[in-house]
């Protein structure tokens, strides 16, 4: 392995240790204006975004696939303000083994990509 090829693996692997847009968490409200639930923000080669809920969290029975939420989301960058974004809940998924077992992943989907990236 050269030099290059060591480089471009240690790249592609801090890429994908990255949140999208520098964002590394997302606060939001169910039911407005309390309890605020705030979640780290996950990502993974087949789900640019995501969170992690315990299955037995209030919050879980709350979230609908589809439904949309405003957001707002904070930056790993202190110079960054945070954003409010409306956001679509997509795929819940009940995780059974591995890394996130007894837990739910739950993609977030930014309605207006271009809000997101700027």
């Amino acid at each position: 392995m050269t030099a290059i090829e060591v480089n471009t693996s240690t790249v592609s692997k801090l890429n994908h240790s990255l949140p999208p847009a520098g964002f590394y968490s997302v606060e939001f409200a169910v039911d407005e204006p309390h309890p605020l639930y705030q979640f780290k923000i996950w990502h993974s080669e087949s789900s640019p975004m995501f969170v992690v809920v315990k299955e037995n969290s209030a919050v879980l029975p709350k979230l609908k696939a589809g439904s949309v939420l405003n957001m707002t989301y904070y930056s790993s960058d202190a110079q960054c303000p945070k954003k409010q974004i409306e956001t679509r809940i997509g795929h819940i998924s009940s995780e059974r083994k591995g890394r996130f077992q007894g837990h739910c992943t739950i993609d977030l989907v930014p309605i207006n990509q271009a809000t997101f990236q700027n």
